[in-house]
């Protein structure tokens, strides 16, 4: 098994986009930790190192995986276009805004934004590795039920979070960034290695 084996450049800006991405992630749990931890918080000036990493590397990261995106395609392999998963991604967002809204009740926060365009990012990356040849379709199939299991629960764990208190509720807000961030490990095993065509 060779990593990175023929990497191209867009599939090399992808794979940091990815990389930061995870770095995000990761900064998001550190920062979630160090705000919102029952009994233990940090200094307000740790807490707002890690949330200003977290936008830089956030901010990084959708910079490498678009101008990865855009570079035209090797081959034409996919029928699925970026632009149709954005679109969907847009109508989705509209309708569990509404959702959480009129029937939970739910108080809308960017957290709702913010997974919807994880998800959606993940697909527009995933689906041009497939359409390049990257990711056959077990990969793809693998890739595609670790993405939306891990925007389920995120929702989930977003209309929960209201009504619960002390270290649920820590833990429920923890929850969506550590499966976010376990998707993308995944993500960025397959992308390296190529072991699941």
């Amino acid at each position: 098994m060779n990593f990175f084996d023929n990497f191209t450049v867009r599939e090399r800006l992808l794979f940091s986009g990815n990389a930061l991405m995870l770095l995000t992630c990761l900064l998001y749990i550190a920062w979630w930790t160090s705000a919102f931890r029952p009994g233990s918080r940090s200094p307000a000036g740790i807490s707002s190192v890690f949330l200003v990493c977290t936008l830089a590397a956030g901010i990084a990261a959708i910079v490498q995986l678009v101008r990865g995106i855009l570079i035209p395609p090797s081959t034409t392999g996919s029928a699925v276009s970026t632009g149709g998963i954005l679109l969907g991604a847009v109508i989705l967002y509209g309708i569990l805004l509404v959702v959480s809204r009129s029937i939970f009740h739910r108080p809308v926060t960017s957290e709702l934004f913010i997974m919807i365009l994880w998800a959606a990012g993940e697909l527009c990356v995933l689906f041009v590795l497939h359409q390049d040849g990257r990711f056959g379709r077990s990969a793809v199939i693998l890739l595609l039920a670790l993405i939306a299991a891990g925007t389920v629960a995120g929702f989930i764990c977003y209309l929960k979070y209201y009504h619960l208190e002390g270290m649920a509720s820590f833990v429920d807000g923890l929850l969506p960034l550590a499966s976010d961030a376990a998707v993308i490990a995944v993500f960025l095993v397959l992308h390296a290695a190529a072991v699941i065509k």
